[in-house]
């Protein structure tokens, strides 16, 4: 397994794996490899009091902040020479990816270049923020915004690796001397307006400090709702074409 050490403040910098420019011929050479480019974005519409199953909750975000320590592509088959990885299957990319989700684009994490071949499935992994500077000091997870107007903040600290399998058939898991983009999305509808397991109508603030808190620590009395909102956010995560 390869295994690349990358941050996401550097990656422009990254210039072994980077894809020429759009405006350099060199970037269509038939070269044996192709141009990955991985984004990611969280999308979320507020329902009225009374569309959904939270009918009592008026649920608006202001943000939602993810911490991935790894990005990693798992190969079906690689076609041909392989000028950079010498026939790995899988290719780890090593972070940080700390990023802001809740945002009108996908924010791109990494852009590569990979061999020829088929993907078989992307896998990323969530874990603790170990920058002492950041709003997820400690946390893998962040969501922020007001319930009815109170404020929220829900936060999570798990370890945990997701895999997102390439549809059979798929054309956006293929590389072939071409450009192809992926954006990992997180429907965060699906988990605050559609899901039963997840109402925020029941969320307390149960210290009255004025903040209603849904962590796995339990300060408001929230760790079954945390839990169930992390279960609900895992589940709701997929592969989009770019």
């Amino acid at each position: 397994m390869k295994n690349l050490k990358l941050s996401v403040f550097a990656l422009g910098l990254a210039s072994v794996f980077v894809a020429c420019s759009d405006d350099d011929p060199a970037a269509t050479v038939n070269d044996g490899t192709g141009r990955m480019s991985i984004s990611a974005k969280a999308s979320y519409t507020p329902l009225k009091s009374g569309e959904g199953a939270q009918q009592a909750s008026i649920i608006e975000l202001s943000s939602f902040r993810v911490n991935f320590t790894e990005i990693e592509f798992e190969f079906d088959d690689i076609v041909g020479e392989d000028p950079f990885y010498n026939g790995e299957d899988d290719i780890e990319l090593k972070g940080p990816f700390e990023v802001e989700l809740l945002s009108p684009i996908a924010i791109e994490l990494v852009d590569i270049r990979l061999p020829n071949g088929k993907l078989e499935e992307i896998e990323f992994e969530f874990d603790e923020s170990k920058n002492a500077q950041s709003e997820l000091f400690n946390q893998s997870m962040r969501m922020e915004g007001t319930i009815n107007t109170v404020p929220f903040v829900f936060w999570h600290d798990f370890e945990e690796e997701i895999e997102l399998e390439f549809e059979d058939g798929s054309s956006n898991g293929i590389i072939s001397n071409d450009e192809n983009g992926i954006v990992i999305n997180f429907d965060l509808s699906a988990v605050l307006n559609a899901t039963p397991t997840v109402d925020l109508s029941l969320a307390v603030d149960g210290n009255g400090d004025g903040i209603i808190e849904i962590s796995p620590k339990d300060e408001d009395g929230n760790r079954a709702l945390a839990e169930a909102m992390k279960q609900a956010i895992k589940a709701q995560i997929d592969l989009l074409d770019d």
